[in-house]
């Protein structure tokens, strides 16, 4: 198991153990918000703390993301070259 996983495994763990939900529905629909944020330079997890968390515990969620910045830093690169 890699680090990540390990530590995506044990903070869960706490999580679950704490009686945090851990329902992406809550988060799904911050996800263009935050990859707008760090798309533009900004400290996404500083503003949106709560789904940087949920989707440290959520592999399903932080793939998401991380799609959305792609296509999100691709569009920016078009636009500079124009």
């Amino acid at each position: 198991m890699k680090r990540a996983e390990f530590g995506r495994l044990i903070d869960t763990i706490f999580a679950a153990n704490a009686g945090e939900e851990l329902s992406c529905s809550d988060y799904f629909e911050q996800l263009p918000h935050y990859a707008e944020l760090q798309a533009a330079g900004k400290d996404a997890a500083a503003r949106l703390p709560a789904v940087r968390h949920h989707m440290h515990q959520c592999p399903e969620c932080e793939e998401v993301y991380l799609g959305l910045l792609e296509v999100l830093l691709a569009g920016n690169k078009s636009d500079a070259s124009k």
